[in-house]
């Protein structure tokens, strides 16, 4: 047999484009709670973990379908497989939270924010 086969033989098709979607608003829903530091050390902690993960997930799906909705369970569980999501999750965590922390611009004496422009 083909080794290649039996490494996709179980693979449930994926959508990158959806996988993006999910990130993002995953990423934007643990920054707006502040709870980036503590979200990016756990994905870090288990991130060799991550297919185990998924299929904790598909195991836990009707518990944790009376919070959230069974489609969004099955994205989440098919994103997780791969270590590539994993580790695109933490980058736009990270991004979102620097978005939300990022300090206001300069006021100029008019009390209007201060244009970019080249240094003199």
């Amino acid at each position: 047999m083909d080794k290649d086969f039996w490494a996709n033989a179980f693979a449930m098709p994926r959508s990158e484009r959806r996988h993006d979607e999910l990130i993002a608003k995953i990423a934007r829903g643990i920054a707006r709670r502040r709870l980036a530091f503590p979200a990016i050390l756990a994905l870090e902690s288990v991130k060799p973990l991550n297919y185990l993960a998924s299929q904790a997930l598909i195991v836990l799906t009707p518990a944790l379908g009376m919070f959230i909705e069974y489609a969004t369970l099955d994205d989440i569980c098919d994103m997780l497989q791969e270590r590539k999501n994993v580790e695109r999750l933490i980058a736009a965590i990270d991004m979102e939270n620097k978005k939300l922390t990022a300090p206001p611009p300069a006021k100029t004496e008019n009390n209007q924010p201060e244009e970019p422009g080249p240094t003199k």
